[in-house]
């Protein structure tokens, strides 16, 4: 018998059947997610291309020709105020698409917008929530190690250097806060919510979220990118499958971008060691290797029990509970 509910039950592997609708209605279509992605990622693309003709304008207009003032706009985009606006702009225009989409997408399932993106509030302690943020180095970890295999063959872009160079505190303090708390709401509000969930109503929850981490890990375009934000993408796409929610998610996207930057900016202007010592190495891993085994038991020992009614998205009554203290 298939599961009503687009998630599956307690200690189901991730390679369990495809779900169908208990009253029969047809599965949902999923091309239309992959339109709307690709529109998402024009609208940031055009985000970056009106700010790099705002900035040939602004510098045209202080004398230099529209050669040197192209030669100039890379590093005028690692400007912290530059970097920093064009991330928030590109992070607010394509939530506010993901938000309109998915207030038609409710509709039209007959269903609540905070069901449709996955915005109610799980049933887990913030114990659970800090395991799983802690959790989260060890991904973190591996997906860097993967990016510096890439690196042997394919170098990365070193321009990001020079904006952790341009930081001043205070606008290291602005740009750690930004990069954690708007990427880690908005992408998991559109991959993790919008994208993720309708594609478990279609899929086996292993390919829903591999096809989900794939698309988020594209939009971070270079290979280096790609493969860092699958890999996390992976982790992210369990916590949401098990947790029926997106805000354990956004709590460890948020951890992760805050944390490897409160290091990079660290390394330029606040003194940390380029190499951890080898005890914070042996502590720190440790600590986050045991929170990584300690969320993978509590993410198995989540029990979802779920009744559908015609016309929802099979997720009208639910109950979160778990065999742990947590």
């Amino acid at each position: 018998m298939t599961n009503p509910s687009p998630y599956a039950p307690a200690n189901e592997a991730l390679d369990s059947s495809p779900i169908s609708n208990e009253n029969g209605q047809a599965k949902p279509r999923i091309w239309p997610l992959f339109v709307i992605a690709l529109i998402e990622l024009v609208a940031m693309i055009g985000v970056q291309i009106v700010m790099a003709v705002v900035v040939l304008l602004q510098k045209m207009s202080t004398g230099q020709n529209l050669q040197e003032a192209a030669n100039n706009l890379p590093a005028e985009f690692m400007r912290p105020s530059i970097f920093i606006l064009m991330i928030v702009l590109s992070q607010v225009i394509s939530g506010l698409l993901i938000w309109f989409f998915a207030v038609l997408s409710a509709r039209r399932a007959n269903c609540s917008l905070s069901e449709r993106l996955g915005l109610g509030w799980p049933a887990i302690s913030g114990y659970s929530f800090g395991l799983f943020m802690i959790g989260s180095v060890p991904v973190l970890l591996v997906s860097v190690a993967v990016v510096i295999l890439i690196e042997k063959v394919w170098p990365g872009d070193q321009s990001v250097l020079e904006l952790y160079r341009n930081l001043t505190t205070p606008w290291a303090v602005v740009f750690i806060i930004v990069i954690g708390v708007l990427p880690g709401f908005f992408e998991e509000l559109s991959f993790r919510g919008f994208m993720q969930r309708r594609l478990l109503q279609r899929f086996r929850p292993a390919v829903a979220i591999g096809i989900t981490s794939v698309v988020f890990g594209l939009f971070h375009v270079s290979p280096h990118g790609i493969a860092l934000a699958t890999i996390v993408g992976v982790w992210l796409g369990v916590i949401a499958w098990r947790t029926n929610s997106i805000w354990p998610g956004v709590f460890c996207h948020a951890f992760i971008n805050s944390g490897w930057n409160v290091y990079q900016v660290g390394k330029f202007h606040w003194g940390f060691p380029e190499i951890p010592s080898t005890m914070f190495c042996i502590i720190g891993g440790t600590l986050t290797l045991a929170a990584f085994a300690l969320s993978l038991k509590k993410l198995y020992s989540l029990r979802l029990h779920t009744t559908a009614t015609p016309g929802t998205m099979g997720m009208t009554e639910q109950t979160l509970s778990s065999a742990g203290p947590a």
